[in-house]
Parts: structure tokens; sequence; C-alpha cells
């Protein structure tokens, strides 16, 4: 039976990163299952879920990446993780909210989101110039009536002074 870790590798951004990290993974039999990875100031982040079948402990694995932590000036955190894609029954929005910077703007929507027992699954925040931009894709129960939920948006849009949309996202089946 396989194991499953979360790895987190950040460090000063530079090209390679990546190609290093998934190198270390390929050549010790890791597959890589799901991952998020971004640039945020000068910073490069990594988040990964891998898989192995393997009985490799945290430790194992945290030495496997010693070369890369080494060459890449990386900090690497990894944990051991229980994970099984589950059959997700809610439905998946995508909300963008657009408009003048302002403090309060993510903690008022991540608020309205979990006081609607609604799951935030990816969250992107973006600020150019004086325009914040938010972009999050959220799980909505399908017990949840999403009139009535599009017209708390509508209300907070008003609240904090910027554009909200809130659309479904279609899934491909394959």
């Amino acid at each position: 039976m396989g194991k499953y870790f979360l790895i987190n590798a950040f460090g000063k951004d530079k090209p390679g990163i990546v190609a290093e990290v998934s190198k270390i993974l390929y050549e010790n039999g890791f597959n890589l299952e799901n991952s998020t990875m971004s640039r945020l100031a000068d910073e490069f982040t990594i988040m990964l879920v891998v898989y192995t079948e393997d009985n490799f402990t945290t430790d194992e694995v945290k030495k496997i990446f010693l070369p890369v932590k080494d060459k890449l000036g990386l900090n690497i955190y990894v944990k051991e993780i229980d994970y099984k894609e589950e059959d997700k029954k809610d439905t998946l929005y995508k909300v963008i909210v657009y408009g003048g910077d302002k403090p309060g703007i993510v903690y008022k929507v991540a608020k309205l989101l979990a006081e609607n027992n609604i799951n935030i699954v990816d969250m992107t925040t973006e600020k150019s110039q004086d325009i914040y931009v938010l972009i999050t894709d959220v799980e909505i129960p399908d017990s949840i009536d999403f009139e009535e939920f599009r017209a708390k948006i509508k209300q907070l849009q008003y609240d904090i002074d910027v554009d909200i949309s809130c659309e479904k996202i279609e899934v491909l089946e394959l």
C-alpha cells in the first residue's frame, strides 16, 4: 500500500525550481497527484500532493529533497497525509471580485462564503496599481438557494464598492 505526502517548497524565485523539484519526484518514483505553483512577490512557492508505492517516512522524503534544497536555497516542508479523491457532490463556481484596492476585501468575501457553508477550493489575488482582483473557485452545496446567495453577493458588492460575479464552472466528464 502506497503513501501520500504533502510537500511545500518555497524560496527566492529563479528559473529551474519546478524542473529540479519535479526531477527529484520523478527519479524517486513519486507520482504528482495535485499541485499549485506560483510566484508571490519575488518568492516562488510550490504545494504538492504526491503518491509513492514505497514505504518512505516523512524524514526520508525530506532527505530525498536535500540536494534541491541546498542547490536552490528552498525551504521544504513534508507531511504524510491521508488522501483520497472524493466524488464531490457540490457544484463548483468561480467568484471574481474586481475593484479599487482597500483593506478587508478578502476577509469580507471569505466571511460571506464561510457564513453560507461554502468551501474555498482555490483563491488567487493580485493588485495592479490601485486595482484589486480576487479569483476564487468555491464549492456551493446543492442545498443552498443560489438566487438567495446571489442576492447576498450583490449586497456585499455594494457594501465594499467592488464588482463581484459568481458563475457556475462547467466540468467536463472524461
